[in-house]
């Protein structure tokens, strides 16, 4: 409860580094360790951690420490002098807030590599960010794979609503991603021990909180594309996206960030999304044009 606490008032937005995703990590690694700084009954720092190094899992790529809004600098300060050797922290903000008190905290500190990844500051309407964000050849191209798409017998684009169980999707979704190449790679979350137990309880989680954001396509009453977010304090962080692969010819991967897109701007309030995608990222980084450090 002190960690989810921790990232109601962290300095900036956990995103997938939130304790819903993070617990993953426990499941997976029998030496990870959750570093902690308190005051009280409160935390102030809170960092999984496996050896030397922030943790991430297959739920998230976030080794960003969560620090309290006001008392974040002090905590890492007394953290990073707790740890008795180096420390490697990875896939945190190169910019902002957090880099900024983490660069005032440590007395010695280097970046070890640096990439961008597509983010997208959401401004005006999707429809004058749509017109001007593509050439008309690939805005013909989109349209057309959304007219294909809608053809298909008894489809729907569909966003979870507040009170719906969220069980049958996340179920819906780790059965997608299984059958496609992730599934023949063996890095599908149910591929991965304690993986889809741990995606369940995470978005029920999530869900139950306000904070997730889910939406697929389905036709033939099964889904064609599913994605989820985490939005809070203004913020979208991408995580999960899954497709049916027997219709790539129509990109039903990039048709359903384009759906999500959309439904952000309409929701109104979210005035970044940042993809949490891998550097050079094939799809996103050709939709969404703006970059995250």
């Amino acid at each position: 409860a002190a960690w989810v606490a921790l990232a109601g008032r962290s300095l900036v937005p956990g995103g997938l580094a939130r304790p819903e995703l993070a617990r993953a990590i426990f499941c997976q690694h029998d030496s990870a360790r959750l570093a902690v700084v308190r005051q009280g009954h409160e935390l102030l720092l809170a960092l999984p951690l496996l050896g030397a190094r922030s943790a991430t899992n297959h739920l998230s790529n976030s080794g960003l420490p969560l620090v309290d809004a006001h008392l974040g600098e002090a905590a890492l300060g007394a953290f990073l002098q707790s740890t008795g050797g180096p420390l490697i922290l990875t896939g945190i903000p190169g910019e902002g807030p957090f880099a900024e008190a983490l660069n005032r905290a440590s007395a010695h500190n280097a970046v070890i590599a640096n990439w961008h990844r597509a983010a997208l500051p959401l401004r005006g309407t999707y429809q004058q960010w749509f017109e001007s964000n593509f050439d008309r050849k690939r805005r013909s191209r989109y349209r057309r794979n959304v007219s294909e798409l809608a053809a298909l017998p008894g489809y729907a684009f569909q966003s979870l609503q507040p009170g719906e169980d969220v069980t049958p999707w996340a179920l819906a979704f780790l059965g997608l991603e299984a059958a496609g190449w992730k599934g023949q790679r063996g890095t599908a979350l149910r591929r991965q021990p304690g993986m889809a137990q741990a995606f369940v309880d995470a978005a029920g989680a999530l869900h139950a909180s306000g904070l997730l954001r889910f939406w697929r396509m389905v036709a033939d009453q099964k889904p064609v594309a599913m994605v989820m977010a985490i939005i809070e304090r203004g913020q979208a962080s991408f995580s999960k996206i899954a497709y049916d692969e027997t219709h790539a010819r129509l990109s039903p991967g990039a048709m359903i960030i384009l759906e999500a897109t959309r439904s952000l701007f309409e929701e109104g309030g979210v005035m970044l999304s940042d993809s949490c995608a891998i550097p050079n990222h094939p799809m996103l980084d050709n939709i969404w044009r703006d970059r995250i450090a």
